[in-house]
């Protein structure tokens, strides 16, 4: 039997970006559509909420290299956050105001680069896209044409990307060089059946596995670095957005946003926080250079 255990319970819109802060020794994560930092300590049990004075929706969330401060994703760009006071200053803004367009999942490489997706705001058309950020001078457009951008995750080696292509139902993969932005030989890494739930947040183990949180199906896939589908998990909640390894505990995000009465009855937890003991370590995150 797998144990998936209630963390915090709570009634996220769309508890998303699941992170574990080395430094601080808490996982934290935000909700898209009611803009608010959450925080969790294993330590004590505690878990806090705040609002954040950001427009929904936001995007997600990544540490850096002052333990003192995130950078968070949305509707303006990229905004350094400090974690304590939760004050706000501009960093970039890759995408320029382009019209139906949505900050979203973001992540930092083994060599220290951000990549930062977009979305269409209805999430129909092809208008999201990729980008490289080096520093506020260097940002580089990496791919384009995804209704959702989800993801991303980077191999142990860090010469290959995971990107969730949600509204394709599939996870891609990319070469990536440690010398530049671009993204060489993009090819499917994993497909998903409409039962089997749309990909979303993505995450690495230290065996190379790839996590997957599925949306609209109430699991997660465990992936081998083929792409080969090890395991299911059933996660209580009808949406499950992100997830992160702190050790051996993977953390789980999950949403209420969108599900009928019927799935919210028969999954009366969506929207909390979850965890799911594993039998592998995760790998800690590289912070971006702040």
């Amino acid at each position: 039997m797998v144990d998936m255990k209630l963390v915090v319970k709570s009634e996220h819109k769309l508890g998303e970006s699941a992170l574990w802060h080395e430094v601080r020794q808490l996982f934290y994560w935000i909700d898209l559509y009611d803009p608010m930092l959450c925080s969790f300590d294993p330590a004590s049990g505690k878990a806090t909420r705040r609002d954040l004075a950001l427009p929904a929706p936001i995007g997600a969330i990544v540490a850096t290299t002052s333990p003192d401060h995130f950078l968070v994703s949305h509707g303006a760009g990229l905004s350094v956050l400090h974690i304590d006071d939760l004050s706000l200053s501009p960093y970039a803004d890759p995408e320029q105001g382009r019209l139906d367009v949505i900050a979203n999942d973001m992540k930092v490489d083994r060599f220290g680069r951000l990549w930062f997706g977009t979305s269409h705001a209805k999430e129909t058309l092809p208008r999201g896209a990729l980008w490289c950020v080096e520093n506020t001078k260097h940002i580089h457009l990496a791919d384009v044409g995804f209704a959702v951008s989800n993801g991303p995750a980077f191999s142990l080696d860090g010469h290959t990307m995971y990107f969730s292509d949600s509204a394709n139902y599939k996870i891609l993969a990319y070469d990536v060089s440690k010398d530049d932005c671009k993204l060489r030989n993009r090819r499917v890494f994993a497909s998903f059946s409409e039962a089997e739930g749309v990909p979303d947040g993505l995450t690495v183990d230290a065996a190379g596995n790839i996590w997957s949180a599925q949306w609209a199906a109430a699991s997660i896939f465990k992936l081998s670095p083929l792409g080969e589908k090890l395991q299911r998990f059933a996660v209580p909640s009808g949406h499950v957005t992100s997830l992160v390894l702190a050790g051996k505990t993977l953390f789980i995000t999950t949403a209420r946003e969108g599900l009928s009465p019927d799935i919210l009855k028969k999954y009366p937890q969506s929207g909390s926080l979850f965890a799911l003991e594993t039998d592998v370590k995760g790998v800690p995150e590289t912070l971006f250079a702040l």
